[in-house]
């Protein structure tokens, strides 16, 4: 069952927080939610919303923090012209399966957090904010983050089943990305890379795989806390996420 209004392009703060749908889906309330009318989603307006499944909102261009934070049922999102995926916006929702953000430009701090998740795809990110942003993923296994620049603190931290990440336009690591991905195996940094934080695979298992483009003591502060790590140098780019063009 979907709901579109005609008449509504904002959603405002708190608009639907904490609403509990199982209760009133016999009297007609979704369990998907659709609107191509509505532009903008203020903050805490679906927050906490049990029963909503999925969200489809293909004009939404503006989307603020915990909009859809703690919805213990959502499956999917889709929201193909929002620019941004703010802080906590997807936090701690342990049904989500896909979340779909085509445009957005930027990542904040615990934006996607959830223990189903396996599979994250932002193409368009450049920037991200704050820290903990796929905060224990534990279920993901691959992240597509093309253009992202710099990896802000603990941006993967407990992600346990992540094998491999792909990083092809990273230019600075900050501290402990990967602390509790217990599962890492290789990363693969591209030809930006500059700087890299002196904890920043802190927490990373014994034999971990960096595959670095530039020279040894080009970057300074090798193993950066992974000591039993295999670095190896003046490797050519070679991830499953393609270096942007």
């Amino acid at each position: 069952m979907a709901v579109v209004e005609r008449t509504v392009d904002i959603i405002g703060d708190d608009a639907f927080c904490s609403l509990i749908i199982k209760r009133t889906v016999p009297d007609g309330m979704p369990v998907d939610f659709y609107d191509d009318m509505l532009t903008k989603l203020r903050q805490h307006a679906l927050r906490n919303m049990s029963g909503l499944e999925s969200v489809n909102f293909p004009n939404v261009t503006t989307v603020e923090k915990y909009a859809f934070a703690e919805c213990p049922d959502l499956k999917r999102v889709n929201m193909p012209k929002a620019t941004s995926v703010p802080e906590r916006v997807l936090f701690s929702c342990p049904s989500l399966l896909e979340a779909k953000f085509p445009q957005a430009t930027f990542v904040g701090d615990f934006a996607i957090t959830g223990k189903s998740i396996k599979r994250i795809e932002l193409p368009n990110v450049t920037s991200a904010g704050g820290s903990l942003t796929f905060y224990n993923c534990t279920s993901l296994e691959e992240v597509i983050l093309p253009k992202l620049g710099y990896i802000p603190p603990s941006m993967f931290s407990g992600c346990s089943a992540l094998k491999q990440l792909d990083l092809p336009s990273s230019k600075t690591i900050s501290t402990t990305i990967l602390n509790g991905a217990s599962s890492m195996e290789v990363l693969n940094l591209g030809p930006n890379i500059t700087s890299i934080n002196a904890n920043a695979f802190g927490g990373t298992p014994d034999g971990m795989i960096i595959n670095l483009p530039v020279s040894e003591g080009v970057i300074s502060g090798a193993p950066w806390g992974a000591a039993n790590a295999v670095i190896n140098y003046d490797v050519e780019y070679s991830g499953k996420v393609p270096m942007p063009t």
